[in-house]
C-alpha cells in the first residue's frame, strides 16, 4: 500500500492560557505535500515544566519517525522503540526543577501496511470519512472514562462529572518498566482517497463536538478553508488549543491488496493497547482514591 497525503493544516493557539504547553511536529501551519507522520501533545496542565515535556516529546518521534524507513509495515517493535527514545529524552532533561513534567501525545503514522494511530492521555485522534462520518476515535485516558468503562459510573453521571480533566495516563520521566507499555495504538489498513485525520488536543474538544467536525470536514471548503474556520472556532478555547488536519490524496494498492478489496476480505482496525497489566475495578478503584486523597 502506498499512501499519498495532501498538504496538511494545522494551527497553534494560546486560548485563554498565560503560556503555551501544547507542542506538535511539524511545527508549522503547513506540512509539506507527502508528509507522513504528525504528532501533537498538551503538556499537563500544573506540572512542572508541561511545555518542555511536550516540546521534547513532539520533536523527539518527529526525528525518530523521520529516520524510519516507512516503505516498510510499521508494528508494535517500531512503536516501542520511538516511545523509548522520547523517554530517554523526558529522562535525560529531567533536574529537581522539572520531574514532575508530564505530557499527552498522539501520533499518527502512514506507512506500508496502511496507519498507524498511537495516544497516550487525552488528546484525541480521528479518522473521518466524508459521507460516512467518523471511522476511528481514539478513547481518552481520562478517569471520567475509564470509571465509565469498568461500570462504576453510568454515561449520565459521566456527563456530569465534575473532574474531566484528570488523566489516568501521561508521559513524562520515572523509573517506571510499565510506561513504554502506556500507549493505546491503532493499527489500520482502511486508509481511502478523500478521508480525514485529525490530531488536537484537548483545548478543541472545548470548542467543537464530534459531529461539528465532520459536518465541517464534510462541507465544500476548501483545506485550508475548513483548518482557518475550526481555527477561529477555537480561538476563545480556555485551554491551548492545537491540531493537525491530513486529507488522503492517493492510495495505491498493491495487486493481493486489490483483491482482497474486491472480495471483502479486508482487515478491521486492530486496536492493541501496549499496557501490560490489565488493572481490574478494586485496583483502579484504589488508586483513584489515593488520587483524591
Amino acid at each position: 500500500m502506498k499512501i499519498s497525503t495532501a498538504v496538511g493544516h494545522s494551527f497553534h493557539q494560546i486560548g485563554e492560557r498565560d503560556n503555551q504547553e501544547d507542542s506538535r511536529f511539524p511545527d508549522a501551519d503547513r506540512s509539506r505535500k507527502g508528509q507522513m507522520f504528525f504528532v501533537v501533545c498538551d503538556g499537563i496542565g500544573g506540572s512542572e515544566r508541561g511545555e518542555l515535556a511536550s516540546s521534547i516529546v513532539a520533536a523527539h518521534f518527529g526525528k525518530r519517525l523521520s529516520k524510519m524507513n516507512l516503505n516498510e509495515s510499521f508494528g508494535d517493535k517500531q512503536m516501542l522503540e520511538v516511545l523509548d527514545d522520547a523517554y530517554i529524552a523526558l529522562d535525560n532533561a529531567a533536574n529537581d526543577s522539572n520531574r514532575d513534567m508530564g505530557t499527552t501525545l498522539t501520533m499518527l503514522c502512514f506507512h506500508a501496511g496502511g496507519c498507524v494511530m498511537a495516544h497516550i492521555g487525552d488528546s484525541r485522534i480521528y479518522h473521518i470519512r466524508p459521507q460516512q462520518g467518523i471511522i476511528y476515535r481514539s478513547y481518552d485516558h481520562s478517569l471520567v472514562n475509564q470509571l465509565l468503562r469498568i461500570g462504576q459510573i453510568t454515561p449520565e453521571e459521566a456527563a456530569v462529572f465534575p473532574d474531566t480533566n484528570v488523566i489516568v495516563r501521561s508521559m513524562g520521566p520515572t523509573e517506571s518498566d510499565q510506561r513504554r507499555h502506556m500507549a493505546t495504538v491503532c493499527y489500520s489498513t482502511d486508509v481511502k482517497e478523500g478521508d480525514y485525520f485529525v490530531l488536537c488536543s484537548d483545548g478543541v474538544l472545548h470548542c467543537v463536538t464530534d459531529e461539528e467536525l465532520v459536518e465541517l470536514l464534510c462541507s465544500p471548503l476548501s483545506d485550508e478553508e475548513k483548518v482557518a474556520e475550526l481555527a477561529n472556532v477555537c480561538a476563545s478555547s480556555p485551554d491551548n488549543n492545537t491540531a493537525w488536519v491530513v486529507r488522503i490524496e492517493h492510495v495505491e494498492l498493491t495487486a493481493e491488496e486489490q483483491e482482497a478489496a474486491q472480495t471483502g476480505n479486508v482487515s478491521v482496525p486492530t486496536l492493541r493497547d501496549l499496557e501490560s497489566v490489565t488493572r481490574g475495578k478494586s485496583t483502579l478503584m484504589t488508586r483513584f482514591r489515593k488520587l483524591f486523597s
